[in-house]
């Protein structure tokens, strides 16, 4: 669903103006998912932390890594006005997870968008350098008073958003667009849903809520195809109600109607190669607007190439260098409730 939304937006023909929301249905379940891991994780006692950070860069260094260094090279063979330098600084941004910092200090679409796209991966990551040092400090002494501190975040979190939405109209404004701090609400809803989820807290509000699963599925797009490109907060705090209504009705209710096409192979291959999609769709749309521009053929080329770019990635890059560290450490990748741990972005 989320990468749906993204390429909505990416598409030639673009039939979605607020696309990026799709970033924040991807925010959203990353926390879900990634917060469930740890949680589970201190059942034992306690998070191994370099394991936890191994295995993240285990999933997402390899196809970036491949995607940075083709799309530099791209970029020093065309140049288009650009100096060596104007080109290898934001490649360094996305390959150590600061492109949303580099964006925010007045370096946004400096190479255009051919490495804006991880800004979104940065934010995930800036998130998760914290995180399980909070979950290690406070939810292994309190998960009821650890929750209560996630609350008070998202009210934070929240304000911040309905106030930047609803004060001014900027367009692409850099700190209300790429902040982590703008974006940190949909992560820590998940979070605080992942520790919900698991101490079987408000179990009557869950499956109360989960029964507006099917309106959220269809409003998401609706959000996707509005214009409010100059308040995306507002877009930010939509996106995280719709999606936490979805995410429970998927937990709740798994074989629902929702659940059931959510869970069908068509939709789960794509879930698996979201990561992939996300990472070579841009460089993709770039070289296909050149050529074809805003055109129905273009967006007919520009899916099958990344199609077929993904496929490779996730075939030959990201699964076999994944597998190759989980032989060497005896670990394996854990499925949290029939949903793939993916990434950003995704973006996990």
């Amino acid at each position: 669903m989320a990468i749906l939304l993204v390429l909505g937006q990416h598409a030639m023909t673009r039939p979605f103006i607020d696309g990026f929301v799709g970033v924040t249905v991807f925010f959203c379940l990353s926390g879900f998912l990634i917060t469930t891991l740890l949680v589970r994780e201190l059942q034992t006692g306690t998070i191994d932390v370099r394991g936890f950070y191994r295995r993240r860069a285990a999933r997402l260094c390899p196809a970036l890594v491949t995607v940075v260094a083709a799309t530099t090279v791209v970029l020093l063979v065309s140049r288009g006005g650009l100096r060596t330098g104007q080109i290898l600084a934001p490649a360094g941004a996305a390959l150590t997870y600061t492109t949303s910092l580099f964006d925010w200090t007045g370096h946004v679409f400096a190479t255009k968008d051919y490495f804006n796209y991880t800004w979104s991966l940065s934010v995930e990551e800036q998130f998760y350098l914290l995180w399980p040092f909070a979950l290690l400090w406070g939810y292994r002494r309190s998960p009821r008073l650890f929750a209560a501190l996630t609350v008070s975040l998202i009210a934070v979190t929240l304000a911040l958003d309905l106030y930047l939405g609803l004060s001014r109209d900027v367009r692409f404004d850099q700190h209300e667009y790429f902040g982590t701090d703008t974006n940190a609400l949909p992560i820590l809803v998940g979070s605080l849903l992942a520790i919900v989820v698991h101490n079987h807290w408000l179990s009557r509000t869950m499956r109360y809520l989960a029964s507006g699963a099917t309106l959220a599925i269809v409003l998401l797009p609706v959000v996707a195809y509005r214009n409010d490109t100059g308040r995306p907060s507002l877009v930010i705090v939509a996106g995280t109600g719709l999606t936490l209504v979805l995410l429970i009705g998927v937990v709740m209710r798994p074989r629902s109607a929702v659940g059931s096409l959510l869970a069908s192979a068509p939709l789960r291959w794509l879930g698996e190669r979201s990561y992939s999609i996300y990472l070579w769709n841009v460089l993709v749309r770039i070289a296909i607007l050149a050529l074809l521009g805003h055109t129905v053929l273009g967006d007919i080329a520009w899916i099958a190439i990344f199609i077929v770019l993904a496929e490779a990635s996730f075939r030959y890059v990201e699964r076999p260098l994944r597998a190759r560290l989980a032989r060497r450490r005896g670990e394996s990748g854990p499925a949290v409730l029939g949903l793939v741990e993916a990434g950003a972005p995704r973006v996990t």
